[in-house]
């Protein structure tokens, strides 16, 4: 997977290193991101989103318990698999 989420400066980085460790999924952490918000988030409620390099599918969430937005292995146009050396 490719990760990319919103910089959340104030976090113990330490705490979340298991190897399968994911952002999305685990709604008892989603407090803890989200009391990581700062102003340069601005209004959007896609705070994380990653990539399967195995299927091409894409995951996003807002961190919110029980969201209606939160998507995970969502089929999209274009979509395929990469692997080492390819671009995303």
């Amino acid at each position: 997977y490719i990760e990319i989420m919103r910089p959340m400066p104030g976090l113990d980085t330490g705490a979340y290193q298991e190897e399968d460790f994911c952002f999305i999924g685990d709604d008892d952490l989603y407090a803890v991101f989200l009391a990581q918000r700062s102003d340069d988030w601005g209004d959007s409620n896609v705070h994380e989103c990653d990539f399967s390099c195995d299927d091409g599918t894409l995951s996003f969430t807002a961190w919110e318990e029980n969201a209606t937005d939160e998507i995970s292995n969502y089929d999209w146009d274009g979509m395929e698999p990469c692997q080492s050396g390819d671009t995303v």
